[in-house]
C-alpha cells in the first residue's frame, strides 16, 4: 500500500472541501428547513382541510423532537462506532418516506402524531451530528469556519425552503407538495453525500485509539457540561421554536403568504450570516463570548417583535427575523465546537448525541409554547418577550463556562497529515 498525502486545508485541492460542500447540501434539506421551516406554511392548509388548532399542529413538533430526543444518544453512539454513511443514508431514505406518508394520510390527528414521532427518532443521522463528525475530522486550524460554513447550510435550507414551499402551495394542493419536497430529497442530499461525503481515512485508527478526549461519563460529570446543556437546552426553546412562528407572525398581520415567505426566507439568510461568522471568529476567539454575542442580538430581536403589537411592515418584520437569526445561526455551531474546546474527539459523536437530545428537547416544547402562547394572548407579544428572557438566560449560563482545558485548547489534537491509501 502507498500513501499519497491529501494537500493541506489551505488548498482548494484538499478534499475536505467537497466533503463540506456535501454537508452544507445536506443540511439545507435536513429536518430543520424542510420540517420546521415549512410547516408554518402549511398549517393554514391543514387547519382547513381537517380544523386543527395551529396549536394542535405545532404540536407535531414536539412529538417530532421528543422521539429525537430518545434517538440522539443511540444515533451519536452508532456513528462512532460503524460510521457516518451507515447511518446517513436510512435517516434520509426516512425523511423522504415521512412526506410521503403525510401526503397520504387523513384527517386524524393521533395519526399526525405517530408519523411525527416515527419520523423524528429516524431522522436524527440526518441533522448536524453527522455532518460535523465527518468535518471535525477533516479539519483542524480551520474547523471553526468549516463548521460554520456547514451550519450556514441550514440557513440557505431556511432561505430556499420557505420560498420554494411558497411558490408550490401557489400552483398545486398542499399533498402535492409534499410529495414534491420527497423528490427534493432524492435529488439534493441523497445523491449529493453519496458522491462526496467521505471520512477521512488518516484521522483515526481503528476504535478511536488515536483520539484523545473525554469519556462520556466524564464529560457529563463536568461542569461546563451542564452549563452547556443549559444554554443549549434555552436557547433551543426560543429560537427553534420561533421558526415556524415567523411566517404566522406575518400572515397575523394580513400579509400575503408570499410576503410571510420572504419574511421566513430572511430568518434563513440570517443564520447563515450567524454561522459563517461565529465559524470564524471561533477560530480566534473564545466560543462562549461568541455565542453569548450572537445570543444577545437575538434577545432583542424578541423585544422588538414584542413591541410591534398588531402593527409592523414587511421590512420591520425581515428586520426581526434577521435579529433574531443571528442566534439561531450560533446555535448549531456552539455544540460541535464546545465538544472540541472542552472535551475532545474521542467520544465525539456520542457526546454530540447528549448533548443534541438536550436540544430538541427545547424545540420539542418551544413550538407549541410558542403557538398555544398565542392562542390565549391573542397575538405574539407576551411569547416574544418570554423568548428575550429567555435568551438572556442562555446568555448567563454561557457567562458559566470557564477556560479550555489545556490539553484540548487546540482541538485535542496534534496537527496531522491525512493520507489516501491506494493499492
Amino acid at each position: 500500500m502507498n500513501a499519497l498525502a491529501f494537500p493541506g486545508e489551505s488548498s482548494a485541492a484538499y478534499p475536505g472541501w467537497r466533503v463540506l460542500f456535501a454537508a452544507v447540501i445536506g443540511l439545507a434539506f435536513s429536518p430543520g428547513p424542510m420540517i420546521f421551516g415549512s410547516l408554518g406554511l402549511f398549517a393554514p392548509h391543514l387547519a382547513q382541510d381537517f380544523g386543527w388548532t395551529r396549536g394542535a399542529i405545532m404540536l407535531s413538533l414536539t412529538f417530532f423532537n421528543v422521539a429525537g430526543v430518545l434517538a440522539s444518544p443511540i444515533t451519536g453512539t452508532l456513528i462512532d462506532r460503524v460510521g457516518v454513511r451507515r447511518v446517513l443514508f436510512p435517516a434520509l431514505l426516512a425523511l423522504l418516506l415521512g412526506f410521503v406518508a403525510l401526503s397520504t394520510m387523513g384527517g386524524s390527528l393521533p395519526l399526525f402524531y405517530a408519523i411525527a414521532f416515527v419520523w423524528g427518532g429516524l431522522t436524527v443521522g440526518t441533522q448536524s451530528i453527522s455532518y460535523t463528525k465527518l468535518i471535525t475530522g477533516w479539519f483542524l486550524r480551520r474547523r471553526g469556519l468549516a463548521v460554520g460554513i456547514a451550519a450556514a447550510g441550514l440557513g440557505l435550507g431556511y432561505t430556499l425552503v420557505p420560498l420554494i414551499v411558497g411558490r408550490l402551495l401557489a400552483q398545486m394542493d398542499w399533498r402535492h407538495a409534499m410529495l414534491v419536497m420527497a423528490g427534493m430529497i432524492v435529488v439534493l442530499p441523497i445523491l449529493v453525500n453519496a458522491l462526496l461525503s467521505h471520512p477521512n481515512p488518516g484521522a483515526r485508527r481503528a476504535g478511536g485509539a488515536d483520539l484523545t478526549g473525554l469519556s462520556v461519563a466524564e464529560a457529563r460529570a463536568t461542569p461546563a457540561f451542564r452549563s452547556m446543556a443549559g444554554a443549549i437546552f434555552l436557547a433551543s426553546a426560543a429560537l427553534t421554536g420561533v421558526v415556524p412562528h415567523i411566517s404566522l407572525l406575518a400572515l397575523d398581520r394580513g400579509m400575503s403568504t408570499p410576503q410571510a415567505a420572504s419574511i421566513a426566507a430572511t430568518y434563513g439568510l440570517s443564520t447563515i450570516i450567524g454561522r459563517v461568522l461565529v465559524g470564524a471568529l471561533a477560530d480566534r476567539f473564545f466560543v462562549p463570548r461568541v455565542a453569548m454575542t450572537f445570543f444577545g442580538l437575538s434577545a432583542i430581536g424578541f423585544v422588538l417583535a414584542a413591541l410591534l403589537g398588531g402593527s409592523g411592515s414587511v421590512g420591520v418584520l425581515m428586520l426581526v427575523a434577521l435579529t433574531i437569526g443571528l442566534g439561531f445561526g450560533a446555535e448549531s455551531d456552539v455544540i460541535a465546537l464546545f465538544i472540541t474546546r472542552y472535551f475532545g474527539q474521542r467520544c465525539f459523536g456520542a457526546i454530540y448525541g447528549l448533548l443534541l437530545a438536550v436540544f430538541l428537547v427545547g424545540a420539542s416544547v418551544g413550538p407549541a409554547l410558542f403557538g398555544y402562547g398565542r392562542d390565549l394572548a391573542g397575538g405574539y407579544g407576551l411569547p416574544m418577550l418570554s423568548g428575550a428572557i429567555v435568551m438572556a438566560l442562555a446568555c448567563v449560563m454561557l457567562a458559566r463556562l470557564g477556560p479550555y482545558p489545556a490539553a484540548l485548547a487546540d482541538g485535542g489534537e496534534a496537527p496531522m497529515t491525512p493520507v489516501r491509501q491506494t493499492a
